[in-house]
């Protein structure tokens, strides 16, 4: 079953280089205890990336103000929401 939540990105300078590195960090250490774990963020323009992927967390060009979602398979969904809160945690200014 999918997780998907939206999450509306805050930081003044958008899904940039730091929060998309750690996005990617969380996410490649939840896979690394949960190889089943698929986690993709999905842009309003309907670009998709995974998450465990920084380059292509910046390539979606996610601007402060617009709201991605964040879809994750292969988890509870206690641990999806869990791990969404932590990936919002990281786009706030």
């Amino acid at each position: 079953m999918t997780y998907t939540a939206s999450v509306t990105v805050t930081d003044q300078l958008g899904l940039h280089a730091r929060p998309a590195a750690q996005i990617a960090k969380l996410v490649k250490s939840a896979i690394e205890s949960n190889p089943a774990l698929v986690v993709i963020v999905e842009h309003q323009s309907g670009k998709q990336a995974q998450a465990k992927s920084a380059l292509m967390l910046m390539a979606l060009g996610a601007k402060s103000g617009e709201s991605i979602e964040v879809q994750v398979d292969g988890a509870s969904d206690e641990a999806a929401a869990a791990l969404v809160a932590e990936i919002q945690g990281f786009l706030i200014e």
